[in-house]
């Protein structure tokens, strides 16, 4: 689990990327990213009810993003803050998907 200075908790910073952060797509999330004033990344992983009704399947896509994000956390791009949302694709993939689609994506928006 990440430490709490690298985790998106606060509804301003949430709002504040709603409003002025950029996003990416990738077959299996969508990620908004805005850039901060501090001198590392902070990350939120948001998966809906419109993902899964079961509350089982939303905690385990969540677990398997932060077990992907953890693994990676020392390459990503410093100065941002990142909400990843989960697409209901994602339900029912394998954890190898997950972790390749999710990486290809940060690429692409170039936050890896």
């Amino acid at each position: 689990m990440l430490a709490k200075k690298y985790r998106l908790t606060k509804q301003n910073d949430f709002k504040r990327i709603f409003e002025g952060g950029q996003k990416g797509f990738g077959s299996l999330f969508c990620i908004r990213f805005f850039a901060n004033n501090l001198d590392y990344c902070r990350v939120a992983v948001v998966v809906n009810n419109k993902v899964s009704k079961k509350a089982v399947e939303r905690n385990i896509l969540k677990r398997q993003v932060r077990a992907v994000i953890q693994s990676n956390f020392a390459n990503f791009k410093q100065n941002s803050d990142i909400m990843i949302n989960v697409l209901p694709r994602a339900v029912g993939k394998e954890y190898a998907e997950l972790s390749e689609d999710l990486l290809k994506t940060l690429k692409k928006i170039k936050l890896l």
